[in-house]
């Protein structure tokens, strides 16, 4: 070599391509897929536009309240006031509500002082019990193979997640030989056995807390442990769903009870594709 020539070593930088489709799931994402393989693909591969109605904006907006509570109690160890819970409901609303698409049965005034008044109900009722240790906590892991990700959305001291959802009705309730108690949905014991794997600070009990948007607003509490057949059907679902969204089953599912022009916005597609009439 001459003496004059320098020997330098380029690294060239080779880019990370972005995962398929089915790479990564998530709970949400694999109750989607189970419930309707052509809403998923509208949603996941063909990126349709999927905008908020004023239920899902109520909801969010709730949620935002609250999240920040709780992300400002880990520090603090104290609720905020109600005026400040309120404010941020009401900062929310006003962007949000920008990229909402209103039902003709739905009125955007009555809608948003609902949600505040669920919001503070919450808040005096439940919030002053718990202790957050994590809000809007992103996990990662493997799940049987799979590369699963989420958030939870709260985890307590004691490693509880705890969910806060909205509903027009109460959830069903069902008869045990012990009692009689409200029912959690399976997509709900699947999200928590999930992160139950890829959290290690999670101790498997989780709340669900549901706000009811009756005349007289209600709360209802479940509690559920997960168990092992819990963790078994995760080890089961996810490569199950994996294998479809690979195999391109994106079939759409027309008796599911959410396959409706008012609950979903691909319909139009769903139409064209395969015909018939979504109703």
């Amino acid at each position: 070599m001459s003496p004059n020539v320098v020997d330098v070593a380029v690294q060239v930088e080779v880019p990370t391509l972005p995962p398929a489709p089915g790479d990564v799931l998530s709970p949400s994402g694999a109750s989607q897929f189970l419930g309707c393989g052509f809403k998923w693909f509208c949603k996941h591969v063909l990126k349709l536009p999927d905008p908020k109605t004023g239920a899902l904006l109520q909801g969010s907006c709730v949620h935002a309240a609250l999240a920040e509570n709780y992300r400002q109690k880990i520090e603090t160890k104290e609720d905020l006031p109600a005026a400040g819970v309120k404010a941020i409901y009401a900062e929310t609303w006003g962007t949000l509500a920008k990229e909402t698409e209103f039902r003709d049965d739905e009125e955007p005034d009555t809608l948003k002082a609902e949600g505040e008044t669920l919001t503070i109900k919450y808040l005096d009722e439940l919030a002053r019990e718990v202790q957050s240790a994590a809000v809007e906590l992103f996990v990662v892991g493997e799940i049987a193979g799979v590369r699963v990700r989420g958030i939870i959305d709260l985890l307590d001291t004691s490693g509880r997640i705890i969910d806060v959802k909205t509903a027009a009705r109460k959830p069903s309730r069902v008869k045990t030989p012990q009692s009689e108690q409200y029912e959690v949905s399976p997509d709900y014991r699947f999200q928590v056995a999930t992160y139950r794997q890829l959290e290690p600070r999670a101790s498997g009990v989780a709340r669900v807390d549901t706000l009811v948007k009756t005349k007289v607003p209600a709360l209802v509490e479940q509690e559920i442990t997960i168990d092992a057949a819990d963790l078994a059907a995760t080890e089961k679902v996810y490569p199950l769903v994996q294998r479809g969204i690979r195999g391109g089953f994106f079939q759409p599912n027309r008796s599911h009870f959410m396959c409706s022009k008012k609950y979903c916005a691909f319909w139009r597609a769903c139409e064209r594709e395969f015909g018939g009439r979504v109703e």
